[in-house]
């Protein structure tokens, strides 16, 4: 009887539940409680019956918010898999059972999103056309993990080991100048002549992730002197003649116009897509992930 008594007292409230599984994917309790829609002492409610009912600590504060324990990190790979099967059980009630509604978060690179992701996105919904999609970018501190995507396209395998990836595809990147620029300034033989000429490159500040600075991986003395966010506004500084850059073959016309630089310095990366192995059998995602997967290849 005691043994039952014990059990009864440390079996979960879904509502509890899904109060540390906000916390978890936010990082901070203001965060957290505005996604919910409830205040900050209704979340901490919840936090604290669910740590009293388990008996343990699941959550401790550090400087930039909440972190979850070792057993808080435990208990929200279970959640994690429960919130999947509660989703993916809406699909027996859905018309015919085929049905895919709701919406999908797709986390991808500029370049990606708007010259292989977007142009085929009619694919997805003229298959299913109750979906809803979003794309965002990846902005500095960007976590899947966190719950801020459903999905990621994102440049080499991430680093998160709980996440599933999957090759895309690899790309090739290369310096270039305009027939203007050249005409003007010359063309570098040299890494030491490139770097005397005006560079373009990104604003370093604002990256996902130091694999994206390509420019420092030609040369650890690259400096930017025209500095773009978006490697498809660099590919327009480069034709409007304003430097030299490293630009994305994949993001180039056909015919392109532009002049190889050091062409022996061409640099190869690959697209990956990530997801959360927990959330497959939930319909939208899987239809999401389904129709990204035929996009392996796009990129050349």
């Amino acid at each position: 009887m005691l043994y039952l008594g014990l059990m009864k007292q440390k079996q979960l409230n879904w509502e509890d539940a899904r109060y540390l599984l906000a916390v978890a994917r936010a990082g901070q309790l203001g965060r957290a409680a505005e996604a919910l829609g409830v205040s900050v002492m209704t979340l901490s409610r919840h936090l604290n019956q669910l740590q009293h009912r388990v008996g343990t600590s699941l959550l401790t504060r550090h400087s930039k918010g909440m972190q979850l324990t070792n057993e808080g990190s435990r208990l929200v790979e279970y959640l994690e898999r429960a919130e999947a099967e509660i989703d993916a059980a809406s699909s027996i009630f859905e018309s015919h059972g085929r049905s895919v509604s709701g919406t999908v978060r797709i986390a991808a690179p500029e370049g990606f999103a708007l010259k292989v992701l977007t142009p085929n996105l009619g694919r997805l919904l003229q298959e299913h056309p109750d979906l809803n999609l979003e794309i965002v970018p990846q902005t500095p501190g960007f976590s899947l993990s966190r719950r801020e995507a459903d999905i990621a396209v994102m440049v080499g395998r991430p680093s998160e080991g709980q996440l599933h990836s999957e090759s895309l595809g690899a790309y090739a990147l290369g310096l270039y100048a305009s027939k203007s620029y050249v005409a003007d300034h010359g063309i570098p033989k040299t890494i030491d002549e490139l770097l005397t000429h005006r560079l373009i490159g990104y604003v370093e500040d604002l990256l996902f992730s130091d694999r994206l600075n390509i420019a420092k991986q030609i040369s650890s003395g690259w400096q930017s002197n025209i500095a773009i966010y978006s490697p498809i506004g660099q590919v327009e500084a480069v034709r409007s003649g304003l430097g030299v850059g490293v630009l994305h073959d994949f993001l180039l016309e056909d015919g392109e116009e532009l002049i190889a630089i050091l062409p022996e310095l061409q640099l190869h990366r690959e697209f990956f897509l990530v997801s959360h192995p927990t959330t497959e059998r939930i319909p939208r995602i899987h239809a999401a992930l389904a129709f990204m997967r035929t996009l392996s290849g796009s990129v050349h």
